[in-house]
């Protein structure tokens, strides 16, 4: 008989309502095969599920986290703005605009492309390039090429951002006694998911039975869908970096 078992997944990768779903239907499936060796770990797995549902419903509720989306964008779109506006300048055919796009790369490359980092290092790095856009050194290079506009959209977008950030998370400081962090929740749930994980895969080397093999056919189904769905995200991030590149 074939070898068979639970393909891997790395859960962690996953989008909150990704894993909140998917080990939702895993608990399902657990529950559904009625393996005895299994049945204890619902009973584990049940209570930590449904308290990631009401963090998640918590999350879902707060009309912030909607807002601070939004603001984010606007940030990430003021910043792409500046960014595509420095890298133009480089086809100038004008001497002075494509000498002072070259004198901008260098605070540009400085800090990177922060977007993709948490909020705190974004701000932290927006103000940064902020000011150094406004140094002596920088700033009359930044007004030839319009660049100052998108400097003062920026730190508009990123003011609003942050009050709002700040907003929150005083709301999450004085939620933290009735909900644990999502992130915390999570982990437990994703060690216990990779836990029973190991005991299937273990029985289907130890106890082979029609059974288990259901109950892993069903499982690699969900796993296969979200592997594919990861994939696919990543090739269009990759595609969307390029073609930023390539536009400057």
């Amino acid at each position: 008989m074939n070898e068979e078992k639970v393909r891997g997944l790395n859960i962690a990768r996953l989008q909150n309502h990704e894993q909140f779903g998917f080990i939702t239907e895993f608990k399902m499936e657990l529950q559904r095969s009625n393996i005895g060796p299994l049945l204890p770990f619902v009973d584990q797995l049940t209570p930590l599920v449904e308290e990631e549902d009401r963090a998640l419903e918590w999350i879902r509720r707060s009309e912030h986290t909607r807002q601070l989306a939004e603001l984010d964008t606007a940030c990430d779109n003021c910043y792409r703005g500046l960014i595509k506006t420095v890298h133009a300048a480089h086809h100038s055919p004008e001497t002075d605009e494509r000498d002072a796009a070259e004198l901008l790369e260098i605070p540009l490359q400085t800090y990177g492309n922060f977007t993709v980092e948490s909020y705190e290092i974004q701000h932290s790095k927006t103000r940064n390039l902020i000011q150094d856009l406004r140094l002596p050194k920088y700033k009359p290079a930044a007004d030839l090429l319009g660049v100052s506009r998108w400097v003062e959209r920026l730190e508009k977008a990123d003011d609003a951002f942050m009050t709002l950030y700040r907003i929150r998370r005083d709301e999450q400081a004085q939620t933290a006694q009735e909900h644990r962090p999502l992130r915390v929740i999570r982990g437990e749930v994703e060690r216990k998911y990779r836990e029973i994980v190991r005991h299937i895969n273990a029985l289907a080397v130890l106890q082979p039975h029609a059974e288990l093999s259901a109950l892993i056919a069903r499982i690699n189904v969900h796993i296969d869908r979200l592997n594919a769905a990861m994939a696919t995200r990543s090739t269009r991030a990759r595609k969307k970096q390029e073609d930023e590149t390539n536009e400057g």
